[in-house]
């Protein structure tokens, strides 16, 4: 089964990719406007708002979150989620200067 990734606003088309896998891996394959810098959730280079049916952060990924982009929600790092349904990148945050 896949699952969609949406990116509205921008001029990328939406992506399946399969639901659970890594959603890194994917994005890269198919160029999507978001930049993976350690790919293990330290670095917040791939932070993003996003919407869809996803369970919380882990405390790590909260963790990196509280700290680059308090009080902004339903941010996430895109490299730790392995979405189980369709997902909508509202806004890349990506790592602060």
């Amino acid at each position: 089964m896949s699952i969609l990734v949406r990116f509205p606003g921008s001029r990328f088309a939406p992506v399946c990719v399969p639901k659970g896998a890594e959603l890194a891996q994917h994005l890269d394959i198919h160029n999507a406007p978001v930049l993976f810098g350690c790919r293990t959730g330290i670095c917040g280079t791939c932070a993003a708002v996003v919407e869809g049916d996803l369970k919380p952060a882990p405390a790590e990924e909260a963790e990196v979150l509280d700290i680059e982009w308090e009080g902004i929600p339903n941010s996430r790092l895109l490299c730790r989620l392995r979405p189980q349904a369709d997902l909508t990148v509202i806004r890349v945050l990506g790592k602060k200067a």
